[in-house]
């Protein structure tokens, strides 16, 4: 493994990348998550992928993060599982009860995200409530909603009433919610921010836009969220990279190399 480091302003601002890189004992980065997540995951699938084994350990310890590495390789689901097990901790440490509040925004380019929904949020959430009821633990109501221009006016009235915890958008909806009273109020809690296919948006002028949305974001929240970026594409990583954080930040690379 390489390293190239630089002086940092602000040490959860740094991105880290995350490549397909072999990492011995890689079941041992689920010994964090709930054991119930942990089952599930392990039950579902043989073991994490070396995207994941790379990309966790910084994502939970609440380092910004590039997530670089082939189509397959489940950027999403790594993202996903890590904001998901938060909430099971947290909904579990408080007897079975989440707050109203959206925690996660997930942003991407693409406005046909149902199929995603459901295979990175809804099957993990439904084997997790298997995991909890076997261990007698209590159910968990975890809430996502999808906000992009084809909303209905229901559905976008019932996000007012009752925040989803895991809010997924596109750029341009972000843009939106930033503008509104409602909209604001809801992203206030944001917690984490995950902008998938960031190599889509680096460097156009829609990447441009959504830049200032995410520091909207920042400036709403009061702090600088963690945000994790997923791309398929890895050249110029560095780029990528700088447009996940920010021109004006300082950051620092971990870049893995196989040594196959």
């Amino acid at each position: 493994m390489a390293a190239s480091t630089a002086p940092l302003d602000m040490a959860r601002r740094a991105p880290i990348y995350a490549s397909m890189t072999p990492v011995s004992s890689s079941n041992g980065v689920l010994d964090d998550f709930h054991p119930a997540v942990a089952s599930w995951f392990l039950k579902t699938f043989p073991a994490p992928t070396d995207a994941q084994t790379a990309a966790w350990p910084p994502i939970r310890s609440g380092r910004s993060t590039l997530v670089a590495a082939p189509t397959g390789s489940g950027k999403t689901l790594t993202a996903f599982l890590s904001a998901l097990d938060d909430l099971v901790q947290q909904g579990l440490a408080h007897g079975g009860e989440l707050p109203d509040e959206t925690l996660v925004v997930y942003v991407s380019p693409l406005k046909a995200l149902s199929n995603d929904i459901r295979l990175n949020l809804q099957v993990p959430l439904e084997g997790i409530a298997v995991e909890l009821a076997q261990r007698g633990l209590p159910p968990l109501d975890i809430r996502t909603a999808v906000r992009t221009g084809d909303t209905t006016q229901q559905e976008r009235n019932a996000l007012k009433k009752r925040a989803p915890h895991i809010l997924v958008t596109t750029p341009e909806s972000l843009y939106v919610l930033l503008g509104s009273d409602s909209g604001r109020r809801m992203l206030a809690s944001t917690r984490t921010v995950i902008v998938d296919e960031i190599h889509a948006l680096a460097g156009s002028k829609r990447g441009s836009h959504l830049a200032l949305s995410l520091e909207r974001l920042d400036a709403l929240c009061g702090r600088r969220l963690p945000r994790i970026g997923l791309s398929a594409t890895q050249k110029p990583i560095e780029a990528v990279a700088r447009f996940l954080v920010g021109a004006t930040s300082r950051w620092r690379f971990r870049r893995c190399r196989s040594k196959r």
